[in-house]
């Protein structure tokens, strides 16, 4: 037995399955929550803060290049009714890989963190709809989609 064998793991070496996922949903959480607090600006300014679509990050937001989050922008894309949803940042996350699939979509929607009474809900619900139709007609599975603010709270839930 060589002397990694007997001190066990080290720092350096990959997360089991389990905890990668949960380390990623974390890391994500905090990149969102940065990104939401710089967009917010000091609480010095004189200035009104720009309305969330315009102060969001262009494309795909937070990691460029996500297969989830790509291929259901792409589906918006090319669907006339929700074309709208595209000037929205969101990063879709698979918590679950089911059957059922269990699916978190981070967005900028609802910055100030006004839960319920937020206007963003309508288009939270919109994109968990749009979500939920586009699994059920490409994927035939099942599953749950949950749209959430920056802080991860879960603004709206759609089944398919």
């Amino acid at each position: 037995m060589n002397r990694s064998e007997q001190d066990g793991p080290t720092a350096a070496q990959v997360p089991p399955n389990g905890n990668r996922r949960l380390f990623r949903l974390g890391a994500t959480a905090v990149l969102l929550l940065a990104t939401t607090a710089l967009a917010c600006g000091s609480p010095d300014s004189d200035t009104s803060s720009p309305s969330p679509a315009a102060s969001s990050p262009a494309g795909n937001w937070p990691g460029n290049g996500d297969p989830a989050t790509e291929a259901f922008r792409q589906h918006l894309k090319g669907n006339d009714s929700t074309t709208g949803l595209l000037a929205i940042s969101m990063h879709v996350i698979t918590e679950e890989t089911g059957p059922p699939l269990s699916i978190r979509i981070i967005t900028n929607l609802d910055p100030e963190l006004r839960d319920s009474d937020a206007p963003d809900v309508a288009k939270a619900e919109k994109i968990a709809r749009a979500f939920a139709d586009w699994h059920t007609s490409k994927f035939k599975d099942h599953g749950t989609v949950k749209v959430s603010n920056p802080a991860t709270e879960t603004m709206s839930t759609a089944t398919w």
